[in-house]
């Protein structure tokens, strides 16, 4: 079978779209089936790291007009090709695309998170249970089934494969830790959280910086990492549920890592870079599957160090046990079987 992926990455937009949509493409090509992405040559773009997984990669110009222009020019790239299975992730793309593309695919699906009009046969929202969530049967057709919840959770195949090490580790200690806040992270909240754990009383803590390729601001959390005495600084890993296994404890912002986190039990503390990030984090926050500081641009370096100096055995391993109860890390090949058949 074939199946066409429609997503972008960017500087502005972030990695989260491409990522989770790789880890479904991942799933698809681990049954035998074909996977090909549309994506736009936006800076900043994952479109080589996507051509370098084994995916099909038929690259959009940069610039984007309107989602009318951006389904003419989909179909001009797509030429007489036809498809089984459609999967579209994009905020600037709803109805109107869906139903000039439907014709090309036998079953379509949209992933999305902010209960948006769309003409699909699956709509996925992996979040945790929140309001937006009960928008979808106004919005989409009565004939669509939805996957809600993070038991559909995007998650790549090695932190379910590295859950039962993970949990078993877990006993409330606080040595080694974690910090990523997203695959671009615009606005260096990096090199802010760096700023409060040199403000803490946690500053010999061995701690894991991970950062993607296209962040702007690589330059200042090398400088801010040099000022910490046992930091390591990973760019563009693949290594990251072996990092998750290995921390204590993870600094992250709001999106996809939840679901990453929670599958290896991993306490968080978690900072919001976006606005579609806000009600999932307030859900996850009120199952008490992490601690949430708040909104990126209200938080100062010093949040940062009280959160890390308030942390205590038993909040850790209450955190760890609560996050494990959320997602388990079987998510993708959920999807992937709904998509098949």
């Amino acid at each position: 079978m074939k199946f066409l992926i429609r997503a972008d990455s960017s500087t502005n937009i972030g990695a989260g779209h491409v990522v989770r949509c790789a880890t479904l493409a991942g799933q698809l090509r681990l049954s035998g089936h074909d996977t090909t992405f549309l994506s736009r040559r936006c800076p900043g773009n994952l479109n080589d790291w996507l051509s370098a997984a084994g995916h099909k990669v038929l690259a959009l110009p940069s610039e984007w007009h309107d989602e009318q222009a951006d389904a003419a020019a989909s179909l001009n790239l797509l030429g007489e090709e036809d498809f089984d299975g459609l999967v579209v992730d994009h905020y600037h793309l709803d109805t109107a695309w869906e139903k000039q593309l439907a014709n090309r695919a036998r079953r379509t699906m949209a992933i999305d998170d902010l209960a948006r009009p769309h003409a699909v046969d699956l709509l996925l929202d992996q979040n945790f249970p929140n309001q937006v969530q009960a928008r979808y049967q106004q919005v989409v057709p009565a004939t669509c089934r939805l996957l809600l919840g993070p038991a559909y959770a995007l998650v790549r195949p090695e932190f379910a494969a590295s859950r039962p090490a993970a949990l078993a580790r877990r006993r409330g200690q606080l040595e080694r830790l974690l910090v990523c806040m997203g695959g671009c992270d615009a606005e260096n909240e990096t090199t802010k959280v760096l700023a409060g754990i040199a403000q803490s009383r946690q500053r010999d803590l061995a701690i894991d910086v991970v950062i993607g390729a296209g962040n702007p601001h690589r330059a200042v959390v090398e400088a801010a990492c040099l000022k910490l005495p046992r930091v390591l600084l990973h760019v563009q890993t693949n290594r990251m549920a072996e990092l998750m296994v290995a921390a204590d404890c993870a600094i992250t912002a709001g999106g996809s890592t939840t679901w990453e986190r929670c599958t290896l039990g991993l306490p968080g503390l978690v900072t919001t870079v976006a606005d579609n990030q806000i009600e999932i984090a307030r859900a996850v926050h009120d199952a008490r599957g992490h601690d949430l500081l708040g909104w990126y641009a209200d938080l100062a370096p010093w949040n940062y160090a009280l959160a890390l100096d308030n942390l205590t055995a038993d909040h850790l391993y209450r955190l760890s046990a609560a996050a494990a109860t959320i997602c388990d890390g079987q998510g993708a090949a959920r999807v992937a079987t709904c998509l098949i058949n």
